[in-house]
Formats: C-alpha cells, sequence, structure tokens
C-alpha cells in the first residue's frame, strides 16, 4: 500500500465513524455511538454465518433436531436422535434475537407456538440435554422478551422431567420419557453423571422464580445438598454416581462439562445469577476447584498448563476440546475471591494459560481448529497436539471461543479477539459447505472429510460467543447476565431489569 492509499483509507474510516455517529445514534443493546467498522465487520460477518448456517438448516431440516450440511437433509444422529423436537429451532432463538435477525427468529416462534410438544415421545430422552438446551433455551427467550409463550413452554418441559427425580436416594436418572412419566438410567452404565445432574441449578431456580411455583426450586437443591453431604474421596467429586444407592462408581475425576467440571461450573454461575447471595453455591465452588486444581493441573515440559484427568487419582495429562471451558471457567470464577487478591489473580492467570494451551491446540493443526482430545510430555514440540489414540477429529464446539469471550470481557486483551478471528476464519475456509457448517474429520489434514454435522451447538454457542467478542461489552453484561452450560443467557436476580421474576422477596436457601 503506498503512502497515498494508506492516507485515503484513513480518510475513508473516519468518514464512516462520523457517518455512522449521525445515522446510528442509537441501537438496540447497547450498541451507540462510536463504532471500530474493522471490529464491526467481523461481528457482521459472524452474522452471516449465522444467517447462513439457519438458512439451510431452515431449508433442508425444519423441525428435525440437526442439519447433515454435506448432503442437504436432516441428521437424526444427536442427543435426541429422531424424534421430531426442533432442537436446532430452540436452540438459535436467543441468538437470533441478539443478533437482530428479526425475520428468521420468528420464523423459529411460530415453529414454537404451532408445533413444539413432548407429549407423543415415548422413548427415553436426556435429562441433562433436555434441561439446558430445550428448557435453558426458552427460559432465556422469556428473559430477553417477557413473551408469555416461553414461560409456559419452558414450564411445560421442567414438569416432563420432574420423574427423573422420583429416586430414594435424591440422586436423579439421566433419562426420562416425557410420554410414559418414566425415568431411566444411561443405556451405556447405569450410573448418572456429576456434570449432568449438577448443572440443572439454573433452569429449575428460574422457572420457580418466574412461575412463582416454588416447587421447582427445591427439586434440584436437595441434590445438591446430597451431593455436599455425600463423603467425597480425598475431598473430590467423581464422575459418576448411582441413582440408587448414591454410592460413587469408577473413581475418575475429570473437568469436562459432564464431569466435575460442569458441578463446579453451575455452582459458580448459580452464586453468581443469585446476585452472590447463594452462598451454598460459592463455598461448594470454591473448595471444589481448589482440590480440582491441586490434583489435576500440571505444566508439560514444553511449558503449557493443562488440566488433566484422574484414573484412580493417577494423572493423565490429556485434554479433551471441551475441558477447555475450564480457562473461562476460573477466569470468571477469580470474582469469587473478592477477599483474597492473591487467589483472586492466581485463578485469572490459571485461566489466561489454560487459555494459551487451547490456543495452542489450534495453532498447531493444519486447520487452525483443535482436536477432540490431545496429550503432553510426549516430545514438547508435540505437546497439545493428539496420538493416535486420541480423536483428531473437530466437531464445531463452543468451549475454546467461549474461553477467549470471558477473558476479553475481563482483560480487553486484543489477542483473544485476534485468537476468536482465527477461528472465524478457519470456520470459513474448512468448514463451511452447500447447506451449512460441518465438522472435520481430522484437523491435521487440510484436505481431510467432513463429518457432515451442523451441530445445533454452532448456532447456540459458537456463532454466539464468536459475536459477542466482537460486540460492545454492554450487549449481555457479564455482571448481568449468566450463561447455562448451554450458552443460553439467563438474568442476574434484582440487577437486571430482565429478571421479570419476583425482585421483593428475599434470596433464601431451603431443602425438602
Amino acid at each position: 500500500m503506498t503512502a497515498k492509499q494508506f492516507i485515503q483509507t484513513i480518510l475513508l474510516l473516519k468518514i464512516l465513524e462520523v457517518y455512522s455517529l449521525v445515522k446510528f445514534p442509537t441501537k438496540k443493546f447497547g450498541l451507540s455511538g462510536h463504532i471500530d467498522w474493522r471490529v464491526h465487520s467481523k461481528r457482521e460477518k459472524v452474522k452471516e454465518m449465522m444467517q447462513f448456517a439457519w438458512k439451510g438448516y431452515a431449508e433442508n431440516a425444519w423441525g428435525f433436531n440437526e442439519l447433515n450440511s454435506e448432503l442437504g437433509v436432516p441428521h437424526n444422529g444427536s442427543v435426541f436422535g429422531s424424534h421430531h423436537i426442533g432442537l436446532s429451532i430452540i436452540d438459535s432463538l436467543d441468538t437470533l434475537f441478539i443478533m437482530g435477525l428479526q425475520e428468521e427468529y420468528e420464523q423459529g416462534r411460530k415453529w414454537v407456538a404451532d408445533n413444539f410438544t413432548l407429549d407423543h415421545i415415548d422413548g427415553y430422552l436426556s435429562v441433562y440435554e433436555l434441561t439446558v438446551r430445550i428448557a435453558g433455551g426458552l427460559l432465556s427467550m422469556y428473559a430477553l422478551t417477557g413473551d408469555d409463550l416461553y414461560i409456559s413452554q419452558s414450564e411445560y418441559v421442567i414438569r416432563k422431567l420432574l420423574p427423573a427425580f422420583n429416586s430414594s436416594v435424591l440422586i436423579p436418572y439421566a433419562r426420562v420419557s416425557p410420554a410414559l412419566k418414566k425415568p431411566a438410567p444411561h443405556v451405556w452404565t447405569p450410573e448418572s453423571l456429576i456434570g449432568e445432574i449438577g448443572s440443572m441449578n439454573m433452569e429449575f431456580f428460574y422457572t420457580s422464580e418466574i412461575t412463582g411455583h416454588r416447587k421447582y426450586r427445591p427439586i434440584v437443591h436437595q441434590v445438591r445438598d446430597k451431593l455436599d453431604m455425600l463423603f467425597k474421596p480425598r475431598a473430590m467429586y467423581p464422575d459418576y454416581v448411582h441413582p440408587r444407592t448414591a454410592i460413587w462408581g469408577p473413581l475418575k475425576m475429570s473437568m469436562g462439562p459432564t464431569g466435575g467440571g460442569g458441578l463446579y461450573e453451575c455452582m459458580l454461575k448459580s452464586w453468581l445469577r443469585s446476585n452472590q447471595l447463594d452462598n451454598q453455591a460459592r463455598d461448594l465452588y470454591m473448595r471444589a476447584i481448589h482440590q480440582a486444581i491441586n490434583s489435576m493441573v500440571g505444566l508439560s515440559f514444553g511449558g503449557l498448563t493443562y488440566v488433566g484427568e484422574l484414573a484412580n487419582f493417577h494423572v493423565i495429562r490429556r485434554m479433551e476440546h471441551s475441558t477447555c471451558f475450564t480457562g473461562g471457567l476460573l477466569a470468571l470464577g477469580s470474582m469469587a475471591f473478592f477477599n483474597d487478591s492473591r487467589l483472586e489473580a492466581k485463578h485469572l492467570q490459571l485461566g489466561k494459560d489454560l487459555a494459551l494451551t487451547c490456543r495452542e491446540s489450534y495453532k498447531r493443526s493444519a486447520t487452525g481448529l483443535g482436536p477432540e482430545s490431545f496429550q503432553f510430555d510426549s516430545v514438547p514440540r508435540e505437546d497439545a497436539t493428539a496420538r493416535e489414540s486420541d480423536s483428531k477429529a473437530y466437531r464445531l464446539r463452543p468451549d475454546v471461543v467461549e474461553t477467549y469471550l470471558i477473558l476479553w470481557r475481563l482483560t480487553h486483551d486484543q489477542k483473544y479477539r485476534d485468537w476468536g478471528w482465527e477461528v472465524v476464519e478457519a470456520l470459513e475456509k474448512y468448514c463451511r459447505t452447500k447447506f451449512g457448517f460441518a465438522g472435520l474429520e481430522n484437523v491435521y489434514d487440510p484436505n481431510g472429510l467432513r463429518d457432515g454435522v451442523q451441530g445445533s451447538h454452532l448456532l447456540s454457542e459458537t456463532l454466539k460467543f464468536l459475536y459477542l467478542l466482537f460486540s460492545k461489552d454492554s450487549l449481555l453484561p457479564l455482571k448481568k447476565w449468566v450463561f447455562n452450560t448451554a450458552g443460553h443467557p439467563l438474568p442476574v436476580r434484582y440487577i437486571n431489569n430482565k429478571f421479570r421474576g419476583n425482585q421483593l422477596k428475599p434470596y433464601v436457601h431451603f431443602s425438602i
């Protein structure tokens, strides 16, 4: 670029900036005044990706759960299988609304109003997925809009989940049949996963708050009380617990969202969403996270921080892609240590270190996207890369960009936006198909196969977090909103005017 061209470019940007102040003096969700057009264009690119992904789903798999974006047909291998419950629709509504995609949003809302039901399903569905994705998505939309459709539909889903809690030892089952009103364990294990049964507090709590039916809240609170009271080996939560005996399963501990990490995340976010009044949740998080850090976090020979898994208290130096949300969790959790600046700084720094590690898992692949699992300490230059025993696939997961978003909001370090843009470019280059987006079978092969699956989490989480990464902090500020496990924003009590619950009654801890 010549000096003349450079000056012309600067002048053009200034003209656009002045134009934006005149043409767009206010914007929904706090986008007002000065617009950084470089950031604005990136946000608009993410919005276009969302429109494209939604269009592919709406035209080729409408009402089904997910899209096969390679073939342009429904994908029936999702968590809800071939049951016709519109997972991608409900999961996407808040993303469409936040992005201002009004036509697409109205299309989805109409389907929920006219077609959504669980009454016909006599098969068994995941209690966890129904809670965080379906109920969570509907509750988020009620908070954002105040539309009574969402309050009635979310309570309807919560009622369908209640049979799963018919356990004499207060540990819920993993699955439920909405039509038969019967619970069941997982197909592959009789035990429930600690992260799944511990991740439902916010949805049940908020349903009680907005409906006035306080019965929903103690149903999950008693699960928390039970887990809190159980004897825990070395003060840690194993990943499995039996719903009939409340006995721990194999001594396996992890920081994944369905393992201990999911429980810790929910406890921290329950405390934040309570406007920092739910002290039991905060105390549980603080005790558990200390043990996890002391037992599972290490430094590789190559200098990368990792959070491993425990098998009979032996550390396995491997991370799952889904564990990368831990960087954001620890950074967000630094706010829980408000009386100890040393611990606050330690947890924030650990969150940054894990973000760097997960970014390295992306950077060290040929596609710029990270594998499903990766290891450490074999050869330093091979840290954060997949071995033959790992999955080299990329499944459009949100965990890394969620961490980038939280760290950007807390630090405003430009590198997190830069790293997020690298993900956008890689998604466009390697995952965009004729009908939508698809995961990769091998991130180390730029010419490799795609898996054909446009998971609903791409629309509900990955693209949402990327959009927010390039938006102002006033769009869903972290002090007023908490994202549930599936990326759906729920309002903080008292200080968020979209809470829409009874804000006059004090927060009370009670159990049944």
